[in-house]
């Protein structure tokens, strides 16, 4: 099972440009295909060309179609297929690794892509090494050797890849937690600002209160004074009452009697003695 890390690291590496690390890999992986006959006195394909080292010779197919990295480094698939197919005693001839990296690139840019270049434009790339004749068969007997199944899995990708995935991996890593950083940095600042207006805000409304009740009272003096006025002139009328009490009448107040009701208790009580000597004395 292919990781999420993995497959973000696949599409990276696949939108990449080609390397010589990757022309390097596909090298090698292709003369672990088979070995070879090495005739160091006769290095000449069927029509007589000298052939190029598998280095040059992978170096100028790129240069020419200029394929795509992940069509290119899909043949790394193929070859490992086309490695457990042949027989472990299979010994092939010294232009045989050409052919067989030439045939796994035409097939890999034939399945991966929309569009892509004919048999005849292939064996033009070659420089005169193949014929189209050349390019027609290899390419049916890789067909029947990979038993026509040409498609490629993540899982075999990923397995293959694994020398250049690493260090993207490690990039991606490192920009998510760089990203989570800068995204709490940004919560904590947008946090601060929020409180810091909260803050702000709190104040005004405490002021705009303020102001609310002082004009309030700013519109109630002459009220006010009137009352206090009012008040003081009622001290003054209570001291004056009090004041004027004989002190019978200021030992009875002490006592809990109202000196007022008091004193007119006692003019009623002169009032009601006169009018009955009064009666008396008319009745005689």
């Amino acid at each position: 099972m292919v990781s999420s890390i993995d497959l973000k690291a696949l599409n990276v590496f696949t939108l990449s440009t080609v390397t010589q690390d990757m022309i390097h890999k596909l090298v090698v992986k292709t003369l672990q295909v088979i070995p070879c006959l090495e005739d160091k006195n006769k290095k000449t394909t069927s029509e007589g060309k000298p052939l190029p080292s598998l280095m040059t010779f992978i170096n100028r197919l790129v240069r020419y179609t200029n394929v795509y990295t992940g069509t290119l480094m899909t043949t790394l698939v193929y070859l490992e297929r086309l490695k457990q197919k042949l027989p472990k005693n299979a010994q092939g001839l010294p232009c045989t690794r050409h052919r067989i990296f030439l045939s796994c690139l035409i097939l890999a840019s034939k399945f991966h892509n929309d569009s892509s270049p004919k048999n005849i434009h292939w064996a033009n790339y070659t420089e005169g090494l193949f014929s189209i004749t050349d390019v027609n068969l290899m390419e049916r007997q890789l067909l029947y050797l990979l038993n026509w199944d040409l498609r490629v899995s993540n899982e075999e990708m990923v397995s293959h890849l694994g020398k250049f995935l690493d260090p993207i991996k490690e990039d991606l890593i490192r920009s998510s937690k760089m990203r989570q950083y800068l995204q709490k940095q940004q919560q904590a600042v947008a946090a601060q600002l929020q409180a810091e207006k909260e803050l702000l805000a709190t104040p005004s409304i405490s002021r705009s209160s303020s102001t609310s009740s002082a004009l309030s009272l700013g519109h109630m003096p002459s009220h006010s004074r009137a009352s206090s006025m009012a008040s003081c002139h009622y001290r003054q009328d209570s001291t004056s009452s009090v004041e004027s009490l004989s002190p019978v009448m200021t030992k009875r107040w002490t006592n809990g009697v109202d000196p007022r009701i008091e004193m007119a208790a006692q003019n009623e009580e002169k009032e009601l003695t006169r009018m009955l000597d009064h009666l008396c004395k008319g009745s005689n």
